[in-house]
């Protein structure tokens, strides 16, 4: 019977308190404050300098040397994120050599390069990411040039196909991953 007796006085006490809960009403009216602030600007920011460098099988089976450089210049015009944090651009050198080490092709990109091919924000508010080598097609050899927004949470970015022809002729066009039917891009689209 006391077991019983106390069994239903902390009942009662926990439906108490737990109506007691109920009726109190939030002062905010449920509404959560922070004290967040935005990150103030610091100094400018850049990417770090990045090379690459591969020897390709080309032009009559000859070997050749795809070296590929990013640098970040401070005299190239800066972006602004949203919080107003600058941010330097960079070039990319593309150079590519014979066996014998003489140069067939060499020439440095900017963003500026592909202004045709970037909407108003994007010249406005991206940076050159980098140039990457793709593959050698026949007569060409395929390159990726990415720009992208600096501060951008995720992996995205404007990517174009860069094609150097055995005449040493660039041409630029749209890239998406779909023009590649070797990739596996599965859940992309």
């Amino acid at each position: 019977m006391k077991k019983s007796l106390t069994m239903i006085l902390l009942t009662t006490a926990t439906l108490l308190s737990l109506a007691s809960c109920k009726e109190k009403k939030a002062e905010d009216n449920g509404i959560i404050k922070t004290d967040y602030e935005a990150p103030k600007p610091t100094e400018p920011k850049a990417l770090n300098s990045d090379f690459y460098e591969q020897n390709v099988e080309w032009i009559d089976g000859k070997t050749y040397r795809v070296n590929i450089g990013r640098v970040a210049i401070p005299s190239l015009p800066k972006v602004k994120d949203a919080n107003g944090q600058e941010y330097v651009d960079n070039t990319v050198l593309v150079e590519v050599t014979r066996a014998d080490s003489t140069v067939f092709f060499k020439q440095i990109f900017e963003k500026k390069t592909f202004t045709e091919w970037l909407n108003k924000d994007y010249q406005e508010k991206a940076i050159m990411t980098g140039i990457s080598f793709l593959e050698t097609d026949g007569n060409k050899l395929k390159f990726i040039a990415s720009l992208n927004y600096p501060d951008a949470g995720d992996d995205e970015s404007l990517d174009l196909l860069l094609q150097l022809d055995s005449q040493g002729h660039v041409s630029i066009s749209p890239f998406t991953y779909n023009d590649r039917d070797d990739l596996d891009v599965r859940g992309q689209e």
